[in-house]
């Protein structure tokens, strides 16, 4: 797509730098910059992580929303206008995300087919040891490699990845261009890459963001019956080695586990959570989007995490805080209510 063109799908965009000729291939963040590529900037934290990462590549373009671009300082704008590949700014970047993602996502999916099977075309890669069992669908370009083991009703969309030694069981979907690790097994009836829950609210209409992020599987991840975790935005959404995912768990889209994280049944992470290697999560503890757990953190069974929590700190309740007062409140909240009743 050109830059030009960019203009007719949101009507906002006003081009700062860079001509309308202008190759853009994609969209993507500052997770994982790519070339020609650009990334959408709302606040301060957006720029300095893209500022940081893009200085060396200047492969990268940016699309700013106005008022905050107005706001930036001239020596700030400067550095936007001289490591930038294109600066463009919208009215309101949320929306442009919505009007901007369509298109990019329909140009990445025009010449899929997950109609016919990868292996009827041709263009399936199986290895000869590789044990698929009869009623599961093998996507276009899918690769499978040694001793993989496909249960009945699995379905593996194209473009996706399954490493050595690693087994799926009846019913689960494997998503586009999810790339599984060696030794991964995942339980019956779950879903891996779907779309995340990204929508923006505009005259009556919820619109929505589409996902071209999919998900990368490390080694000797394990995840339970019943489990979904959503593809990322622009980039992948990662689950770390080693990593033991419990059943009926949701993991949103564009979260990053570290390696050997450990999520309890009925556990929820909202988008873009970060958790620290070797952390662990109780059952039905749930992640507010965006928060951020260090290493080999503790979140107790129920807790609702809807800030920082640092390594090693183990957290309990809603808000969660340290357990250790989490427990004195328990017990003063009780101890009340027993001299209540007693009055009563």
């Amino acid at each position: 797509m050109k830059l030009g063109n960019l203009k007719s799908v949101d009507t906002t965009l006003v081009i700062i730098k860079g001509e309308s000729d202008l190759a853009v291939l994609g969209i993507t963040d500052s997770f994982q910059l790519t070339h020609h590529h650009f990334v959408f900037i709302k606040n301060k934290n957006f720029l300095n992580e893209w500022l940081e990462k893009n200085k060396i590549s200047q492969s990268t373009g940016v699309i700013f929303e106005k008022k905050f671009f107005d706001l930036l300082n001239e020596e700030i704008k400067s550095q936007v206008l001289e490591f930038a590949y294109f600066t463009a700014i919208v009215d309101d970047v949320n929306l442009a995300m919505s009007y901007l993602s369509k298109p990019f996502y329909d140009e990445k999916i025009k010449n899929v087919n997950d109609v016919v099977d990868g292996r009827q075309m041709g263009s399936a890669n199986i290895d000869s040891s590789a044990w698929i069992a009869q009623g599961a669908f093998i996507g276009d370009h899918v690769s499978i490699h040694a001793d993989v083991k496909i249960h009945p009703g699995v379905v593996i969309m194209s473009g996706a990845e399954i490493g050595i030694g690693s087994e799926i069981f009846p019913n689960t979907v494997i998503y586009r261009n999810v790339k599984i690790g060696k030794n991964v097994r995942i339980h019956a009836n779950c879903s891996i890459g779907s779309d995340g829950f990204g929508y923006n609210f505009k005259n009556g209409e919820h619109l929505k963001v589409w996902h071209m992020g999919s998900v990368i599987i490390g080694d000797k991840v394990e995840i339970g019956a019943n489990t979904s975790i959503d593809g990322g935005t622009f980039s992948p959404t990662i689950i770390g080695a080693g990593s033991k995912i419990d059943n009926l768990v949701q993991i949103g889209h564009n979260c990053r586990l570290g390696i050997g994280v450990v999520i309890c049944g009925q556990a929820g992470l909202a988008g873009s959570c970060i958790i620290g290697d070797y952390t662990v999560m109780g059952g039905r503890a749930a992640v507010a989007p965006g928060v951020t757990i260090g290493k080999a953190a503790q979140i107790a069974g129920n807790a609702g995490v809807i800030s920082t929590v640092g390594d090693g700190e183990i957290v309990a309740g809603f808000p969660a805080r340290e357990i250790k007062e989490w427990r004195r409140e328990v017990a003063l909240i009780r101890k009340l209510s027993s001299q209540n009743t007693e009055k009563i």
